[in-house]
């Protein structure tokens, strides 16, 4: 009987690791699509950015002329998205050890998980603020030129490759933080119906099988009271006076 509720424990367990190993992946691989859409995005950003610039518009006070371009919307939903993805990573590290049969991961692996996502979010940061500062220059806006009389002909395409750059490292330690503050699984916890008595020392208690009353008469002390009559008792007759 314990042999079986053994097994079921043990498959029990087998089964919420493997749940729970499916629950990594999938949170990993949304970091991760996450980050190829953003990498994707700044890259769309920046090739825009060539399109800002009104050929031979030059004012008569020499005034720059750019437009609206594509990167406008792209590096705005670049950067939502990359504020998503953390947000979404730190919720998902902090409800990883939330479950009581799981146990926290280790002090190394806790310090180094917080650090990783201290960092990511000091990226992300960055990250947000060049994609906003670069999807800004490219609206309907006047500027001056440059000291030899030129007009930038892609303004802001250097502060979305920085972003795109950055959002890649933030992705890797996103995921690498997440990783870390997964809690693990306990092997010593069991639920409390299976397991066996145990003495102070930790041995499990044996116990010991019951005597016959015959045996313990042949063996010289009388049966207890409660004890069922022999055989041969309850095959003699009752004496008569």
């Amino acid at each position: 009987m314990s042999g079986g509720l053994q097994v079921a424990v043990e498959s029990s367990e087998k089964k919420w690791v493997v749940m729970r190993m499916d629950v990594v992946v999938v949170v990993c691989s949304a970091v991760g699509f996450l980050g190829l859409l953003i990498v994707i995005l700044g890259v769309a950003s920046e090739n825009a950015t060539a399109q800002a610039l009104v050929p031979d518009e030059l004012y008569t006070d020499g005034m720059c002329v750019y437009r609206t371009t594509p990167a406008l919307g792209c590096g705005i939903v670049a950067a939502l998205l990359a504020l998503t993805a953390q947000v979404a990573v730190t919720a998902a590290s902090l409800c990883g050890g939330c479950c009581r049969t799981w146990e926290l991961p280790t002090e190394t692996r806790r310090i180094a998980g917080i650090v990783l996502a201290t960092v990511s979010w000091i990226i992300v940061i960055i990250v947000v603020a060049l994609f906003i500062a670069g999807a800004a220059m490219n609206t309907d806006q006047e500027r001056q030129p440059t000291a030899d009389v030129r007009c930038p002909v892609d303004p802001g395409s250097a502060m979305f490759a920085a972003a795109t750059v950055f959002s890649l490292v933030a992705t890797g330690l996103q995921i690498a933080s997440y990783v870390l503050l997964q809690a693990k699984p306990n092997g010593s916890t069991k639920p409390l119906a299976t397991q066996q008595p145990e003495l102070a020392t930790g041995q499990p208690v044996q116990l010991e099988p019951q005597q016959d009353a015959e045996e313990v008469v042949a063996g010289g002390d009388p049966p207890p009271a409660s004890a069922p009559p022999s055989l041969s008792e309850a095959t003699e007759p009752t004496s008569q006076v």
